[in-house]
């Protein structure tokens, strides 16, 4: 049986009882520590004092979970009213009173939107009776968190009422029909390879620096796809850790469409996080099972038949732009409006030289995923990215114009795809430069400085270990490693003084990145271990200085 109701504000009233002593608040008095949910309950409390309405009596903290009620016994005194305010912290979206006499009748239930609630109630006086049982149960209906309860005692007639009692104070409504139309545009791309959603998506209002964690059970031997998406917020990052809270995966791309994708061996809960870097607003997760091997083309749902396609050129010079700011030439356009289906691989010739040049093709919507294979002139492939994702890249490096071929590969739904050429910064003359460049970037733009290069030779089954400067609480450090030609297959990790392993990159590349946020005073060493192959690594080390903690409060 749901507890939480709709409003059916009842207000009991009758002739006074004899006057008794005043009773004290089956509350108590324990507000927990001086946060901002205290700060946010203090100007309901004032405003309360301000209509007439008194002191507060009683103010206790509840944990709350989503669909599973929270009933507190008090002891109401007959003859005179009694309210009941509440405001959720965390992720409560909405929460529910209700109030119960001794016998179970619901006596008051509130409607305030949000994670706020008020019940109101009178209850009759008896003669020779001064207090009666009741129940007031909190239920969230949506999102988990702490729930502030004060209780204010009042006279019959007495107060100006409680119109705009929470303007200001809960948080802005923010829709998510935008954030669950782009979900439904991944999941029908998605559902073109076999995959299926693992469960209902989880949305949530974010401001800039917040984190949204998603446990998940993944099981070994299939693929996973999380996606995030956020309407409001710009730039938006994702990370997958194990069950040991490693890091095994990222998505640090400077947009508000991050995914990554994951094959386990073996079976394993892990976690999803989504970090709000830029904006604030609504953001959803969403996380996608499919087979262990990539699945055919498949027919998409009509019902989710995205709206029509926008200019796919746009969308590269979008993706080219952050590039640019970066010393990367303007895109030569091999092709501005390609049309493909679902399952066909359409074939281009490109020319890169001298020097490195980035491929990059980007679709006419976000419900398509676009893949790109590089191959050389003889045939063998020299790059991909099969990535699910609505954009893709490939890399080469030449030291004259040489003439590849680029094979484009859609999922999801027909539409265009854009596809071009962006020539590297002068000064990066190899795949090793070009990687290592990509992969410091996102740090570099958030402030990170490069504070040191090594360079090493590593043999094949080698594990090479580089000690790092000391962190101090809340400063981040980066680690980028990038081979030569050479070398196929590098992992890169970064362990604490103990040798455990806190953060890893181990995917099948010739580069790697990881990276540390320290809680508190820290040291560590990355380890650059070479599975295939062997050669000349090149290591960059970022760092950032502490910052203050998400939500501190300024000195004084």
């Amino acid at each position: 049986m749901r507890l939480a109701l709709p409003l059916l504000l009842l207000a009991a009233c009758a002739e006074p009882a004899p006057a008794a002593p005043a009773a004290l608040s089956s509350l108590g008095g324990e507000a927990g520590p001086l946060d901002a949910l205290n700060r946010r309950h203090a100007r309901l409390r004032q405003r309360m004092r301000t209509r007439g309405y008194g002191e507060e009596l009683g103010l206790a903290r509840h944990l709350v979970l989503e669909d599973r009620g929270v009933a507190i016994p008090l002891d109401l005194e007959v003859g005179r009213c009694a309210t009941f305010l509440a405001l959720g912290g965390g992720t409560l979206r909405q929460l529910d009173l209700v109030l119960y006499d001794g016998e179970g009748a619901e006596i008051a239930s509130d409607s305030v939107a949000g994670e706020g609630g008020l019940v109101h109630a009178c209850p009759q006086a008896e003669s020779g009776v001064t207090h009666r049982p009741f129940y007031l149960v909190l239920d969230a209906r949506a999102g988990a968190g702490a729930v502030l309860v004060g209780q204010f005692a009042s006279e019959l007639d007495e107060g100006e009422g409680f119109d705009g009692l929470f303007e200001g104070v809960l948080e802005p409504h923010v829709p998510f029909r935008d954030v669950e139309a782009h979900l439904a545009r991944s999941r029908g791309a998605l559902r073109a390879r076999g995959f299926t959603p693992l469960g209902p998506p989880v949305l949530e209002r974010v401001t800039e620096g917040s984190v949204v964690r998603v446990p998940v059970e993944l099981e070994g031997g299939r693929c996973y796809v999380a996606v995030g998406r956020g309407d409001g917020v710009r730039d938006i990052d994702l990370f997958l850790f194990d069950g040991a809270g490693v890091e095994v995966h990222r998505d640090l791309a400077s947009n508000a469409e991050p995914s990554i994708e994951l094959c386990p061996t073996a079976s394993g809960r892990y976690t999803v996080e989504l970090r709000a870097f830029e904006g604030a607003g609504a953001v959803g997760v969403a996380v996608f099972t499919g087979p262990g091997q990539p699945g055919g083309a498949a027919a998409v749902d009509p019902a989710l038949e995205p709206e029509p396609s926008a200019d796919p050129s746009l969308a590269l010079l979008a993706l080219a732009r952050p590039l640019q700011s970066r010393g990367f030439g303007a895109p030569l356009f091999v092709s501005r409006d390609a049309a493909i289906l679902p399952g066909e691989v359409r074939t281009h010739e490109v020319v890169v030289g001298p020097g490195c040049g980035i491929v990059a093709g980007a679709a006419s919507h976000e419900g398509m995923d676009l893949d790109l294979y590089l191959a050389d002139e003889g045939g063998r492939e020299v790059d991909s990215d099969t990535a699910v994702h609505s954009t893709a890249r490939v890399r080469a490096c030449h030291s004259e114009p040489t003439v590849l071929r680029v094979a484009v590969k859609a999922y999801g739904r027909d539409g265009a795809y854009a596809l071009a050429v962006l020539p590297a910064p002068v000064g990066i003359d190899s795949l090793q430069a070009l990687r290592l460049e990509e992969a410091t970037a996102p740090f570099r733009l958030r402030g990170y400085d490069e504070v040191s290069t090594l360079e090493a030779v590593i043999g094949h089954g080698v594990r090479h270990r580089i000690p790092l400067p000391a962190l101090t609480a809340r400063a981040c450090i980066a680690v980028a490693a990038a081979g030569s030609d050479e070398v196929e297959d590098l992992d890169l990790f970064l362990v604490d003084a103990s040798g455990s392993v806190v953060t890893r990159d181990s995917g099948p590349e010739p580069h790697a990145t990881v990276s540390r946020c320290a809680e508190g005073d820290e040291l560590l060493a990355a380890e650059v271990a070479m599975y295939q192959g062997a050669g000349r690594v090149e290591i960059r080390i970022l760092q950032q200085p502490a910052t203050e903690a998400p939500g501190a409060e300024p000195a004084p």
